[in-house]
This record gives structure tokens, C-alpha cells and sequence, in this order.
């Protein structure tokens, strides 16, 4: 081979080398910023899926401090509720309350917890008046003839709240103590009559008589001297 061919020849090995580096240097420009998008879009589906589950969470967390401040609501409100009942039962009926007396073990909870930190003494007896209403919810009050109204409506209002509804209130008719309150389910009464209302038993008023005073026992009648 001649020189100007030998030369010729170099000159082309040289290219070709030149061009292989360049198409190298190429494909490595071409492939840092395919890698880094492909980093960073892996990277963005992460933080997506990261900032979808705190969100996810975050609204859990949320919903459950809003029942929270519901139920806290509701229970202050029944604090008052009772408070509230507590001075209208000390500020109206001074004295002696009468017994609440029920004969369904199943409630009894319910009418202590209702009636208990308002000053009445919850007996529960097992004597049950009429068998066959055995299964017919408790929905009547019958009280004795020296029950207060306010201690009537008290007692109503308080059970109602209980969800103890009370569709008939009166006179007691074969337990004749005066200071007595039942719960109690009662035949004259219509199982399917909607519940006294709060209004209604706020402004209910007893159509009979209430018992006739009787003087104390050491009272004494004083006779003027015999003339």
C-alpha cells in the first residue's frame, strides 16, 4: 500500500473511532435524563400514593375527633339536662320524694341511672300484677294521692329521656300507698298511643284530689275549762 493510501486509511480508523465515541457520548446524554425522569416519576407515584394514604388517614382521624366532639356534646348537655332537673326537683319539692317502684329487672339500670342522682329511691319488686302483660312494655305511670305534680312530672320527664316512654299517667288504682310512683304496664293503655311529649308532661296536672292532710300524732285538741 502505498503512503498517501496508508494515510488515507488512518485517517478513516480515526473517524470511525471519533464517530463511535460521539454515538457513546450521545447515548449516555440520552440516558442520564431518560434515568432521571424515570427516577423521578417512580418518585412522584411514591409520594402520590404516601400523600393519598396520610390524606386517607387524615380524613379518618377527622371524622373520628367530630364524633368525638359530638358525643362530648351530647353528654354535656345531658349533665345539664340533669342538672337542671336536680334544682327543679330541690327548688319545687322540697322534702321527703316519693319511691319509684318497677317490676322489670331488665330496666331497672336504666330508671335508677334516670332517677337516682335526682333524689328518688328505685325499689325493684318481682310481684307482677297481671301475667299475661308480662310482655307489654312498660309505658304508665300510676301514682299515689300524695305525689306532688312536680314530682310526677319530674320522674315522667326523666324516664322519657331514658327512652322509657310514658303514654298514660294515672291514679293509682290497687296499690293505694300514698307516696308511691309505679312503672308499670297497664291494660287501659294503648300500646299503640304516641308518648306524652315534653310539653305535655311539663304542663300535665292531676285530675283528682291529692290526699287529705292528716294532723300529726302529737297534735293535741285544747279544751277551754267546763263552766
Amino acid at each position: 500500500m502505498s503512503p498517501p493510501d496508508q494515510h488515507v486509511d488512518a485517517l478513516l480508523q480515526d473517524y470511525l473511532r471519533r464517530n463511535q465515541k460521539l454515538q457513546r457520548w450521545a447515548w449516555i446524554s440520552l440516558l442520564v435524563p431518560l434515568a432521571l425522569f424515570v427516577s423521578l416519576s417512580v418518585l412522584t407515584v411514591r409520594k402520590a400514593k404516601e400523600y393519598d394514604q396520610k390524606a386517607t388517614e387524615y380524613n379518618q382521624l377527622k371524622t373520628k375527633k367530630e364524633d368525638l366532639d359530638k358525643q362530648l356534646q351530647e353528654q354535656q348537655q345531658q349533665l345539664t339536662d340533669k342538672q337542671t332537673a336536680i334544682n327543679i326537683v330541690k327548688a319545687g319539692t322540697p322534702g321527703v320524694r316519693p319511691k319509684v317502684v318497677i317490676y322489670r329487672p331488665l330496666i331497672a339500670g336504666r330508671v335508677d341511672y334516670a332517677l337516682g342522682e335526682l333524689g328518688y329511691n328505685v325499689e325493684l319488686r318481682s310481684a307482677q300484677g297481671n301475667p299475661l302483660l308480662a310482655d307489654k312494655p312498660v309505658d304508665t305511670l300510676s301514682y299515689g294521692c300524695a305525689v306532688s305534680n312536680e314530682d310526677i312530672r319530674t320522674v315522667a320527664t326523666a324516664l322519657s329521656k331514658a327512652n322509657l316512654p310514658i303514654r298514660r299517667i294515672a291514679a293509682a288504682e290497687k296499690n293505694k300507698d300514698p307516696n308511691l310512683i309505679q312503672l308499670i304496664s297497664s291494660g287501659r293503655t294503648d300500646p299503640k298511643a304516641t308518648p306524652l311529649s315534653m310539653d305535655a308532661i311539663s304542663t300535665w296536672s292531676r285530675a283528682d284530689r291529692p290526699c287529705p292532710m292528716k294532723p300529726p300524732r302529737s297534735a293535741k285538741i285544747v279544751r277551754g275549762p267546763k263552766q
